[in-house]
């Protein structure tokens, strides 16, 4: 089955939230809706070709400017079977506008299951972080519950794969559940990678299974 490699953001503190004010309270909101622990299992039971996936996000750098978060994507089954790790950043862009900003992790392997304990996060700096330039998701509010955001077209370049010139990102985030349709596309605007079918959707844990 082919696993997910979600750009997203992807973006995301445990279940209560117990995260900073801004004087901004849709940028507040935003973070409160992504935070938390997410799965898979439920769609991979009634879609095939789609794995169960956890995706665990969870608050760094408390003491430090702005949201920032830790982002893990791995096996339902085997948590020691990481498909992806991701420092994200939440920002507000202008009136209407929230953007998640994606860092890569200097010796990742090191970070592996860091959900357990951030606080091995506060001796790493920004400067150590690579950013994934043009891969930024801007999202837009939709309706009082639910954000939809995508990343622009050709900007997110991807070593992936030498097929892929380019991945993009299409996510829909509500209360309980976000939905990722992340996508490659070749030189000629061709989709080489993802899922044709639709979104990987991921539900809220509300209770540890």
């Amino acid at each position: 089955m082919q696993k997910p490699f979600l750009i997203l953001f992807l973006i995301i503190v445990s279940i209560g939230c117990n995260t900073k004010k801004s004087n901004d309270q849709e940028l507040d909101d935003f973070v409160r809706i992504i935070s938390g622990n997410f799965s898979s299992k439920e769609q991979s039971k009634k879609e095939s070709g789609y794995s169960a996936v956890n995706l665990y996000n969870y608050p760094i750098w408390k003491n430090r400017s702005g949201y920032w978060f830790y982002q893990e994507l791995f096996d339902h089954k085997n948590n020691t079977s990481v498909y992806n790790q991701r420092i994200i950043h939440i920002k507000r862009v202008d009136s209407v506008t929230i953007s998640t900003t994606s860092y890569v992790i200097p010796n990742q392997k090191k970070y592996v299951n860091s959900w357990k304990n951030v606080a091995v996060f506060d001796s790493l700096t920004k400067d150590s972080l690579k950013i994934r330039e043009g891969c930024d998701v801007y999202f837009k509010k939709k309706t009082s519950t639910i954000y939809q955001g995508k990343t622009e077209k050709g900007t997110c370049s991807s070593s992936f794969s030498k097929t892929i010139s380019y991945t993009t990102s299409n996510i829909v985030i509500s209360r309980n559940k976000i939905s990722s349709w992340d996508r490659g596309y070749d030189n000629q605007g061709k989709q080489v990678w993802g899922k044709i079918q639709g979104p990987y959707v991921f539900l809220r844990i509300l209770e540890e299974e």
